[in-house]
């Protein structure tokens, strides 16, 4: 009797439901911050490139903060913000040789919370500047969605990018589908598979590309917390690249 109670304390947390999670639980946490709070990020971007000696370095600074019951605005710079494995965000930091400009971009991120709880929605819209020379402005319209069960998750940030200007110089509308699979094997470390496809939309079928990496995120002490994700931004699909890895490297501060 003794050791089905052990085993049902030890088994519950990854077999219950989220209604009782904690808004500390990396799994579980909702997706807009409550009013007042503010979410803090510094993403390193690294290329790791097969037959190469220079790598493409960039440091990218995130802002979130909860403005309202149910609404999160956000300034952000990095690959990671707008759900892309890569490098080449603003402040590019490498030679001279692979920095086109130190200054690449920015954006404005909105997040509305519309569902919390075991299956949480919150509609998004960003408005981007993609590039400087040639400019190359955007906006994005989707929602954030996760369903949670236990210790367990399952989330996507689908959206359509639209451009706002010189989308003949590449500024092209394009569709994005990331997909996350998430586990908290313990407290205070997440461990994620990212991949998902993109595409422009006159190249949807046959010229996209998917990522995959693997994401750990482990929380240094209150508030802190730090992200490695390793992996390829087009390994899969059509128009693939295995020679072209990156390492993004977030240290970060919610509170």
């Amino acid at each position: 009797m003794r050791s089905s109670l052990v085993a049902a304390w030890v088994l519950a947390p990854w077999l219950a439901g989220t209604a009782g999670a904690s808004p500390d639980d990396l799994v579980a946490r909702p997706l807009v911050l409550a009013p007042g709070e503010v979410d803090l990020r510094l993403t390193a971007e690294v290329t790791v490139e097969y037959h190469r000696e220079t790598s493409l370095i960039s440091l990218a600074p995130d802002a979130w903060v909860g403005v309202a019951e149910r609404w999160t605005v956000g300034v952000i710079h990095s690959d990671a913000s707008v759900d892309k494995i890569g490098t080449g965000a603003s402040l590019c930091i490498a030679s001279a040789e692979r920095c086109d400009h130190v200054y690449r971009g920015s954006g404005i991120d909105v997040r509305y919370s519309a569902l919390a709880g075991e299956l949480a929605i919150a509609p998004r819209a960003r408005a981007l500047i993609r590039d400087v020379d040639p400019v190359k402005p955007a906006v994005t319209l989707g929602a954030y969605v996760r369903w949670t069960r236990g210790r367990f998750a399952i989330s996507s940030d689908p959206y359509v990018r639209l451009p706002l200007a010189n989308s003949a110089l590449g500024n092209r509308s394009a569709l994005v589908l990331p997909i996350w699979l998430a586990v908290q094997p313990m407290a205070g470390v997440m461990i994620a598979a990212h991949t998902g496809y993109d595409a422009d939309f006159v190249v949807l079928r046959d010229g996209g590309h998917g990522p995959l990496s693997v994401v750990i995120t482990a929380r240094a002490a209150a508030g802190v917390e730090l992200t490695v994700e390793a992996g390829w931004g087009q390994l899969l699909g059509p128009q693939h690249d295995a020679k072209t890895g990156t390492v993004l490297i977030t240290a970060g501060w919610r509170g």
